[in-house]
């Protein structure tokens, strides 16, 4: 009698976990498609399915993370990010994505840290060397920048002609000056750039990018945005929700004056790190 109950104790048993690896399947496919199909919302409903099913599964938290990566959810992807690496530490894509989410929130050297976290779990990743090396040129350290960028072409990355160039160059020509890191001042007209005559002064595209990136609505909210024009005076769609409504607004940038890029009056941006390491 005790051997038959042993027996049925294992079948069940055995059939638990099945049946749990089939639901996790099909949740974690299910997430997939939804976000190839661009419907990250629905993506990220399907991981938090598969992660009830099975918790310890790391690939169902590093594709959540990419989910609400996808829709400006770059606080919530940290933590979806951080959990994977618990999990799986030996995972150089986690590390990669997280990297460049802190990128995206102004957290530059932790960035770093994560791109060579990567980099050392994964020697010819290529485009990790890339980003890293595009860090360095923001903060000015460009002697590391022409490595990594070396590293990147060598290993098969296409790096743009005008960076290495500019590696040639004593002066370094072609690298980004005064680039825009973070908004730390307030604007206070409402017409500081929502009007020609009172453009955001940016001075280049790439400055206006990271502008769009940090900024936050008046609730805290991801700002989505379209780019109608790119010519001197660039001209942007944002969009945004408040009270439950969505907002929109179309946003003027002069490319060719970089001038403090303040904050548009009543607006917010992404908080300010208080450790660069932090997760």
């Amino acid at each position: 009698m005790k051997k038959l109950l042993t027996y049925v104790l294992i079948i069940l048993s055995y059939s638990t976990v099945t049946g749990q690896e089939r639901a996790l399947e099909i949740n974690h496919q299910e997430g997939l498609n939804k976000a190839k199909q661009g419907d990250y919302v629905g993506a990220i409903e399907s991981f938090t399915k598969a992660i009830e099913v099975l918790p310890l599964d790391a690939y169902a938290w590093y594709n959540r993370g990419m989910a609400k990566n996808m829709i400006g959810e770059y606080e919530d992807a940290l933590n979806d990010f951080g959990t994977c690496i618990g999990l799986n530490p030996a995972y150089g894509k986690v590390w990669f994505n997280r990297g460049l989410t802190k990128m995206y929130l102004g957290r530059y050297d932790g960035a770093i840290v994560d791109l060579t976290q990567a980099i050392q779990i994964e020697r010819e990743y290529a485009v990790a060397y890339y980003h890293r090396a595009y860090l360095y040129e923001l903060k000015g350290v460009y002697d590391f920048a022409c490595t990594d960028y070396r590293n990147a072409q060598s290993k098969g990355f296409e790096v743009p002609r005008i960076k290495l160039n500019a590696c040639n160059d004593s002066l370094y020509e072609g690298f980004e000056k005064n680039p825009l890191l973070l908004l730390t001042e307030k604007s206070s007209s409402r017409c500081y750039g929502t009007t020609k005559k009172h453009p955001i002064q940016v001075g280049n595209l790439a400055n206006m990018e990271r502008y769009l990136r940090l900024l936050r609505s008046p609730k805290g909210s991801f700002i989505f945005y379209t780019v109608v024009s790119t010519e001197a005076l660039s001209t942007v769609n944002i969009r945004y929700s408040q009270r439950g409504k969505e907002k929109t607004k179309r946003l003027y940038f002069d490319l060719k004056v970089n001038d403090r890029p303040k904050l548009l009056k009543g607006f917010t941006t992404v908080q300010a790190p208080n450790s660069e390491n932090r997760p």
